[in-house]
């Protein structure tokens, strides 16, 4: 099964080649020992936007219990990320990669305003590389098999466009800490806020606002949106890490599509 990244099964992929990502000698590779590192490869995977088409074929909607065939499974919440504030290192870095991933992409197929999305993603860039290096270095024993294929080839490309936007702040001036301070009011919004809402407003301040204008108009000129980014494709496949996910990370898996709505 191809695996598409949200946007594209929502608005479709142009399948056009693009210059969307870091080069390879940009990004760190990991292996199986589990040492701290940006993903490498491309693409991520099955999270789907919660207005747009799961894996399942059915879109999700908030406040709506979801189903398996056989059983209810989740909860998909009004407001806010399942799972963000979770104890487990592994499932709050889930959340916030793919509810990061989520909220980014349905801004990028629908958003009101058509600067908006670069400047969320720049934005929002320090928490996607932060929390990718925390799957990696956290990822589970008990499917750590699916380590290198769920780290390079299904969460690898959007870290990598992550790791571009923050390249995009720091050329405007931004620190590094800075970028991380960003990142931090972005998940604050996510933690709050529907991701469902393609008009997600993150306030940053005066000391921030000129330089995010900057590093997003750079990032949107050099890098396609997320339903244009061929990279975002992938046949790659883990399932036992995404049942562990639907087993024990608070989501259920809701942030990967896994989920079919119960008329």
């Amino acid at each position: 099964m191809v695996v598409v990244l949200a946007c594209c099964a929502a608005v479709g992929c142009d399948g056009a080649a693009t210059d969307s990502a870091a080069s390879p000698a940009d990004v760190v590779s990991t292996g199986p020992d589990g040492g701290s590192t940006t993903p490498a490869t491309a693409a991520p995977s099955t999270v789907t936007p919660s207005t747009g088409t799961p894996s399942t074929g059915t879109p999700s909607t908030g406040g709506t219990t979801v189903t398996t065939d056989d059983a209810s499974i989740a909860t998909v919440p009004d407001d806010g990320v399942p799972g963000i504030d979770s104890d487990d290192p592994f499932c709050r870095a889930w959340s916030e990669f793919a509810g990061s991933f989520q909220a980014l992409a349905l801004a990028s197929a629908i958003a009101t305003d058509p600067t908006a999305p670069a400047r969320l993603e720049v934005i929002a860039s320090g928490a996607v590389v932060a929390a990718a290096e925390a799957l990696a270095e956290a990822f589970p024993t008990a499917v750590v098999a699916e380590r290198d294929v769920f780290v390079d080839e299904l969460i690898g490309p959007f870290a990598r466009r992550a790791q571009r936007a923050a390249r995009e702040l720091t050329a405007a001036g931004v620190s590094d800490a800075d970028v991380g301070a960003l990142g931090d009011e972005w998940l604050g919004v996510l933690a709050e806020t529907d991701v469902g809402e393609p008009d997600l407003v993150v306030v940053v301040g005066d000391r921030f606002d000129a330089v995010v204008d900057e590093a997003a108009a750079a990032f949107a000129a050099g890098v396609p949106p997320i339903p244009a980014d061929p990279s975002l494709v992938t046949d790659a496949a883990t399932p036992r890490t995404l049942g562990y996910i639907a087993d024990t990370c608070p989501d259920q898996a809701i942030l990967a599509g896994n989920d079919v709505i119960d008329d």
